[in-house]
């Protein structure tokens, strides 16, 4: 989003208030620090066990979702052990489905939570793979980066399921964190050629700019180049990844793969203005990639990640459809 650039204007405000921005970016920086990378990954959370299926019920619950149909016995739980450690997954089979989605769930969410996107496409004859991504769960990793480091997850994933199952074709469904991973996959992904399809649900367009938009909007309220000078190379050392380089719509040129873009106006987490760009950029690099973007009209009330909530038989109609038509 423009507004979250720097232009200059702001270039010459940096200068002059130079030494009030390094201080109040300095604690702006640790604020979203701790924000961040506090977060439920084991234990139980208002007696509801987080790493179990129980989760899940309370969530839909909570979201007033239509009841579950999934079984534990449809569930089988596995690790992916790989050099930098254990990767917890979640499968769910069909037999003599050839049709698989992998499941991406939000930040600070997990495997179980991501069963709120895919439930619709078990029910609907698809096998379906969950997994905790990267510094979140069971799975390996201390300091989220976002994303990024899902990414080999992710290949492994697919090496796994190659050896392991049949496959026809594979699509992405995931929300927020997972929503931006999906994309970043299908621009840099070992496989990423084999990915048919991805649904993406209220995703960032670029990692600073979310960050600016988190701090100023929601956590400081203060304009976000009063507060966020360096933050992007802080945040690279913390999490030892390119959290700059993390531009989704500069990737657009490399990924023509075919992407519904999900968003609700309401969304005071991540600008649904985002998505818009998203789309936009996959138009212009990949005009014929089929890709389309669903932002409701009556969502200016509808919260992050609360789209299928909301709106859940519209958004089971036309994830399923987006889906069928790009196997």
């Amino acid at each position: 989003m423009k507004k979250y650039k720097y232009n200059l204007g702001i270039l010459l405000m940096t200068l002059l208030l130079f030494p009030i921005i390094i201080f109040l970016s300095a604690r702006s920086f640790k604020k979203l620090r701790d924000f961040c990378y506090s977060y439920v990954r084991d234990g139980s959370i208002e007696n509801v066990e987080f790493n179990s299926i129980d989760i899940y019920y309370e969530d839909i619950k909570n979201k007033n979702l239509p009841k579950s149909k999934i079984l534990n016995s449809d569930l089988k739980e596995l690790e992916i052990i790989d050099e930098k450690g254990k990767i917890s997954c979640l499968v769910l089979t069909k037999k003599e489905s050839k049709k698989w989605v992998i499941g991406l769930h939000g930040w600070t969410e997990n495997k179980y939570l991501a069963l709120r996107l895919t439930e619709h496409y078990f029910n609907n004859g698809y096998n379906v793979f969950l997994f905790d991504s990267f510094a979140h769960g069971k799975t390996y990793g201390d300091i989220t980066d976002i994303g990024i480091s899902t990414l080999v997850i992710i290949d492994k994933i697919i090496d796994y399921m190659k050896e392991n199952y049949e496959i026809d074709s594979i699509g992405m469904i995931g929300n927020s964190m997972g929503a931006s991973t999906s994309i970043l996959y299908t621009q840099r992904g070992k496989y990423k050629n084999l990915i048919n399809w991805v649904v993406a649900d209220c995703g960032f367009e670029h990692m600073i700019r979310q960050y600016r938009h988190y701090i100023s909007a929601n956590l400081l309220k203060k304009k976000w180049w009063l507060i966020s000078l360096f933050m992007g190379h802080k945040f690279n050392k913390v999490t030892k990844t390119k959290q700059t380089k993390y531009d989704l719509l500069k990737g657009m040129k490399n990924c023509s793969t075919p992407t519904l873009f999900i968003h609700s106006i309401g969304d005071t987490f991540i600008p649904y203005e985002m998505s818009e760009n998203m789309y936009k950029y996959k138009l212009r690099y990949n005009p014929n990639s089929n890709s389309l973007l669903w932002i409701p009209k009556d969502s200016l009330k509808t919260e992050h990640v609360r789209t299928i909530a909301d709106f859940n038989d519209e958004y089971i109609i036309k994830t399923l459809n987006f889906a069928k038509t790009n196997e």
